[in-house]
């Protein structure tokens, strides 16, 4: 018996299938068992010691967990539609898109598939607003530059939603989900003329005394969370001088802070020197946020900050269904 005994727990401990059953076991705990096998497989090998960290992060609503997937972390919380970015020394607003290898060779996309969420090929999100409850449920994974690539970022689009159901489950959200996730198109940062708009800067006209001579833009969807435009000039360093930006659902709460303290974006719109922003009132999420910026490359006059900002908010908002648009005045 004894020998049979230690046959057995050396194939356990050894063996491919061994292997692949202590990491179905420790599944089943990890991470409170919200990570699914086959889908974080396709990043781990089905291999335990790839799971390497475990937390529960914050306190009391703003609590999430943080689990390690080989290089990919993942976080998962509930997040209540009055929470703003500065409740908690830390929770999951403040991890969102937490890429410590730099930033992405790509602009945020869509996921497709009925999905709230986006990809950038090394953030991915999933949000799932709760009918039954004033919050969402949130699934971010902060990638990694090796998985910068269209495939892996639909693998871990796979990953998200499916984490996804089972924190719906968790946490008793009734939810709508998706469906089976299509190809990811990366846009990538290459340039445009300014007429050749197509997605999140079409509509944007641009005088000539600004020097906008390209563009770049995230694709147009009504269920992506993020989405960016970008105006750059090549006269003299090819340097970017305008950034657009929409952020819906948590990516909005995150930029709102519980107090009117300086610089944050409590106010329904603003406008300064080199910056506007904007907000709409969406359904099931928090109002949306747009904003424009310039950096010390631009010489921003606040007609086109209103005036681009106009351009791309209104189109923005239509597509998610987003009213009650306030723009500076």
């Amino acid at each position: 018996m004894a020998v049979v005994l230690t046959a057995g727990y050396t194939w356990y401990r050894v063996s491919d299938t061994g292997e692949r059953w202590r990491y179905e076991d420790k599944l089943a705990t990890y991470c409170d068992g919200l990570i699914p096998y086959e889908e974080s497989a396709d990043f781990t090998g089905a291999r335990e010691v790839a799971l390497s960290e475990d937390r529960w992060e914050g306190f009391g609503d703003g609590g999430y967990y943080s689990c390690r997937l080989a290089v990919l972390t993942v976080n998962i919380g509930l997040i209540p539609d009055d929470a703003v970015g500065s409740d908690y020394d830390s929770n999951i607003l403040s991890m969102l898109d937490t890429d410590s290898s730099g930033s992405s060779a790509y602009l945020p996309v869509s996921l497709g598939g009925g999905w709230r969420g986006y990809t950038d090929m090394r953030n991915t999100a999933v949000v799932l607003p709760c009918a039954n409850k004033p919050a969402s449920v949130a699934v971010s994974i902060a990638g990694h530059e090796s998985h910068e690539n269209p495939p892996e970022a639909r693998a871990m689009a796979e990953l998200a939603a499916t984490t996804s159901r089972k924190a719906a489950a968790r946490w008793s959200c009734d939810a709508d989900f998706g469906g089976p996730i299509p190809k990811v198109w990366g846009w990538s940062k290459a340039t445009f003329a300014p007429g050749g708009a197509e997605g999140a800067c079409k509509g944007i006209r641009v005088p000539e005394s600004q020097w906008v001579d390209w563009m770049q833009e995230s694709d147009e969807s009504s269920t992506s969370l993020r989405e960016s435009c970008v105006l750059g000039e090549s006269k003299e360093r090819d340097e970017e001088v305008y950034y657009l930006s929409a952020s819906y659902g948590p990516y909005a709460q995150r930029l709102r802070s519980a107090t009117d303290e300086p610089g944050s974006l409590n106010a329904d719109a603003g406008i300064s020197r080199d910056r506007a922003w904007a907000t709409a009132s969406c359904p099931d999420m928090a109002r949306a946020i747009f904003r424009i910026s310039a950096t010390v490359y631009a010489a921003p006059t606040k007609s086109f900050l209103k005036s681009a900002l106009k351009a791309f908010a209104e189109r923005s908002a239509a597509r998610h269904g987003c009213t009650d648009l306030k723009l500076p005045a």
